[in-house]
């Protein structure tokens, strides 16, 4: 069970920080603290889709009034779990990113104006924990975790259920670096892995004891009474591997039923004995020719 499943007699300080019942021997109270977490995805599904988008603002009229978009699409399951609760009690716990968009963005968004790292939520977590500032740690980041109830949302959706999205960015000229080069090939995709930092509350105590193996418990606060809610999220790390194309293995040489010696023939469109019977016809045929033009030319010259 998540340790955000029942907090009874927690406090919430901020929006950044809760004070569990139960204190250390010092007379602080255990905490959990929402700092940037590291999550690792193994993505399935990965697609791409290119579009046109209309610009609001065109300063000079002779630009374009509409950009190219490029997005990169996949589904995302973590070894980690991430409980989505209220203070009142949990909403729901989930294992699996239902949808995972990437998108470019000038330089300079990402990373917010902090560029926070896991680095950074160490000093707030674990033994070292403390009440995190009100504004969090990952200040104007882009990018959002977002949690959905479709069975509430007046917008429709191809997921009944309530799901987690991801919503991540990476710098224009890297994305369209990116993009080129997953656009050279056609071999299919072996796997693909995203690394997310995600700014997720975590027990304290588990915390201090965790293990980079260790399968973590986060938590997912909903801030509002609305059905859906928000944490910031940036992309770290997005990897695609390739699977090769199939490649026939190369010819071997073989010793045929006569003992003769056959070296290997690429790409053999018959076997080894078929082609040595040809062989031998081309010869009796090259035999008979050779006496029929024999003949023809000793009748010609006998005239």
């Amino acid at each position: 069970m998540s340790h955000f499943s029942d907090l009874g007699g927690a406090t919430l300080v901020n929006q950044f920080t809760i004070h569990h019942k139960d204190k250390l021997t010092g007379g602080r109270p255990f905490m959990s603290t929402c700092v940037p977490q590291a999550v690792y995805l193994d993505l399935f599904d990965v697609r791409i889709s290119h579009g046109a988008e209309w610009k609001d603002n065109v300063k000079d009229p002779n630009d374009p009034n509409f950009r190219m978009r490029s997005t990169i699409w996949a589904r995302g399951e973590m070894k980690d779990s991430i409980t989505v609760f209220r203070m009142d009690g949990p909403i729901g716990t989930f294992r699996e990113i239902a949808d995972v968009i990437i998108k470019p963005l000038p330089k300079g968004h990402v990373g917010g104006t902090k560029r926070a790292t896991s680095s950074d939520g160490i000093g707030f977590s674990g033994m070292s924990s403390h009440d995190v500032p009100e504004e969090g740690l990952m200040v104007e980041e882009p990018g959002t975790l977002l949690y959905v109830d479709p069975r509430e949302d007046k917008w429709p959706s191809r997921t009944k259920d309530p799901h987690l999205c991801l919503e991540g960015y990476i710098d224009e000229a890297e994305f369209n670096s990116l993009m080129q080069r997953l656009s050279m090939t056609h071999a299919p995709i072996q796997k693909a892995e995203m690394r997310v930092l995600l700014e997720l509350f975590q027990y304290e105590v588990e915390a201090s004891l965790s293990e980079p193996s260790f399968r973590q418990d986060y938590g997912f606060l909903m801030r509002s009474k609305d059905n859906w809610g928000t944490t910031r999220a940036r992309v770290e790390t997005l990897q695609v591997t390739y699977q090769p194309n199939v490649v026939p293995p190369p010819p071997e040489a073989k010793i045929d039923e006569d003992g003769i010696y056959q070296p290997p023939t690429p790409f053999e469109p018959v076997s080894a004995a078929i082609v040595k019977k040809i062989e031998k016809h081309l010869k009796n045929l090259a035999t008979v020719t050779a006496i029929g033009l024999t003949a023809i030319f000793i009748v010609l010259i006998s005239r």
